[in-house]
């Protein structure tokens, strides 16, 4: 794989505030493995601070992911921004922490790639249903909905409860069993 665009190289930098700008799309999520996400444009800004033995990160992004509702299935473009920090300073790697990511001495560059899709995956929430940020915008598939909610009840089309889902025959035979 070649050399990513996501390096920063921070060594012939001078001591002091420095700007990179970054664009996260499709080909960022695809060269990355079981990757949540599959395609986006988010647009993000990092501030490197480098002093004599430190760098400090601070990230700003914007822009949208295409995430899958959770009611329908329906594909959407979810908005996100947010701002995250990252302290960098020389050492040894395995003394790294949450908070301070700990580089070889005599480093003169960094892959922030892996960092950036981290900030993104925690800038989405947990719970995805766009109908409820914008009904008038994002209208879920209501015939989706219907199938999904036909194949997880336990009632049939004439409204009586299934006793005998074939799903559960197992599990029953076991618990029976267990009782003698």
């Amino acid at each position: 794989m070649g050399k990513s665009e996501y390096i920063i190289q921070f060594g012939g930098l001078p001591v002091g505030l420095h700007e990179f700008e970054f664009e996260v799309n499709e080909k960022f999520f695809s060269k990355i493995e079981n990757s949540e996400i599959q395609s986006g444009e988010i647009d993000i800004t990092a501030i490197l601070t480098k002093q004599n033995h430190l760098l400090q990160m601070n990230f700003k992004f914007e822009g949208t992911v295409k995430v899958d509702c959770d009611r329908c299935l329906k594909e959407f473009d979810f908005p996100i921004e947010g701002e995250d920090n990252l302290v960098i300073k020389f050492g040894n790697p395995d003394e790294s922490n949450d908070e301070i990511l700990v580089i070889e001495e005599g480093c003169e560059e960094f892959d922030v790639s892996h960092y950036l899709y981290e900030y993104i995956i925690l800038a989405i929430p947990a719970r995805r249903v766009p109908c409820e940020l914008d009904e008038e915008e994002f209208v879920c598939d209501f015939e989706t909905r219907d199938k999904l909610d036909k194949l997880t009840s336990d009632t049939d089309e004439n409204g009586s409860e299934n006793s005998n889902n074939p799903l559960w025959d197992q599990l029953n035979k076991i618990k029976k069993f267990n009782k003698n």
